[in-house]
This record gives C-alpha cells, structure tokens and sequence, in this order.
C-alpha cells in the first residue's frame, strides 16, 4: 500500500489502507452520523488502497474578503450562511493538481449545490474558460499549480477578461498576510484556507458572491 499519492499538507484527510478490522459499511455509517463522508480510491490495477474521511470541525476565524479587514476576527465564531440558496446551482471551475484534494473539494462543492468543473493545471483552467464569455460564475484556484501558479491564472483572466467577472477565490494552505495581500493584488475576490471545510467553503463564497452583488447594483 502506497500514501505518496496524499501530501503531508492534508490535515483534513483521514487516510488509511482500506485493510482495518471494521468493514467499510460500519465505518460509512459512523461517519454519516457525524455528518460527514468517506470513500475509497482504487488503485492502478483496480484493487482499493486508500480511503478518504471527510469530516467537519469547528470554524476556524475567516480570511477578509476582498481586501476588507472588517469581515475578519481572530475571535469570531462564524455561523452557517444566512444565504445559502445564492450557491444553488453556481457554475464553478475548480483547479487544483492534487487529485484527492480537488476530489474533496469537489464534493463540498457538490454539497452546497454548485455545478462543478474540475481540472489540475492552470493551462487547463484557461482553456476551460476560452477567450470570450463562459458559463463559469466562481473561479476557485489552487495557488501552488504546476504550470501556472494561481497568481499568474488570475492575472491572465484579469488581463483578458473582466475587471470583476468571473470571481475568483484562491486555495492555500496560507494564512500569512503578505499571501492574502498579494492575492487581492492579482484580483482574486476572495481566499479559502486549507484545511477545507464545508462552513469555510460556503461562508467565504457567499461573501463574495453578497459583495459582488453589491458593487453591480451600486454601478
């Protein structure tokens, strides 16, 4: 059994070889009754190696959205979105080159109601997007991808495209300030930290959305 496939960076990941006492129906419906969800990832030739544990933790304090320090306290407990029918049906591009991290987010995505396209590098994120208007509404990008790194993904759509459209939320296992600082320089709208969590996903992505809402109906 093989763990390189998940870098040591994925706290939120309980991996483990698929081989333990208890069967995979027992451990499915334990974690479904702590409200999270858990799957197995075959591997090359078809055997089951690893399974992923998603579960959810208590909120951790929230990065400010679009530069706006006032929407972030190291000693706030956020509350589940006031508005969580804004991310009902949201067309979102996901790029990230880790395949279970962008499997993962994939499905919190999925569970807030949003369409989801998924792809690993930042040549494929443009290309998914084309060169004139697409169906996208959220751009979500890995900072640390292959080819592209997410601050040079963002500054091409920026380039090309809309000052504003289509919002883009960075992905980073970052806190420090001087990252955050430099996303908003890029034209990101907002930033999600690693570990994901379902609270942070739909909490940083409502704001944006609410924030972006606002400056249309302002113009």
């Amino acid at each position: 059994m093989h763990h390189n496939a998940l870098s040591s960076n994925l706290p939120m990941y309980c991996v483990k070889n698929f081989e333990e006492g208890l069967s995979f129906r027992v451990c499915k419906r334990l974690v479904q009754m702590m409200q999270g969800d858990i799957w197995v990832y075959p591997n090359p030739v078809g055997f089951d190696e690893l399974m992923a544990v998603v579960l959810v933790f208590q909120h951790r304090p929230s990065i400010a959205v679009g530069g706006d320090s006032s929407s972030s306290s190291s000693n706030h407990r956020r509350q589940p979105p006031s508005n969580p029918h804004l991310l009902r049906g949201l067309n979102v591009l996901l790029a990230d080159y880790d395949d279970v991290n962008r499997s993962v987010t994939r499905r919190l995505l999925e569970k807030l109601g949003c369409a989801v396209s998924a792809v690993s590098s930042g040549h494929a994120s443009l290309g998914s997007l084309g060169p004139t208007a697409s169906a996208f509404q959220v751009v979500i990008l890995d900072l640390h991808l292959p080819d592209l790194d997410g601050f040079e993904v963002a500054m091409r759509i920026r380039k090309f495209r809309s000052r504003n459209w289509p919002l883009i939320v960075a992905l980073t296992a970052s806190d420090d300030d001087d990252v955050i600082g430099r996303c908003f320089q890029a034209g990101f709208n907002g930033v999600i930290c690693k570990p994901v969590v379902l609270y942070e996903i739909a909490d940083q992505l409502t704001q944006v959305l609410l924030k972006a809402r606002g400056q249309y109906q302002r113009e």
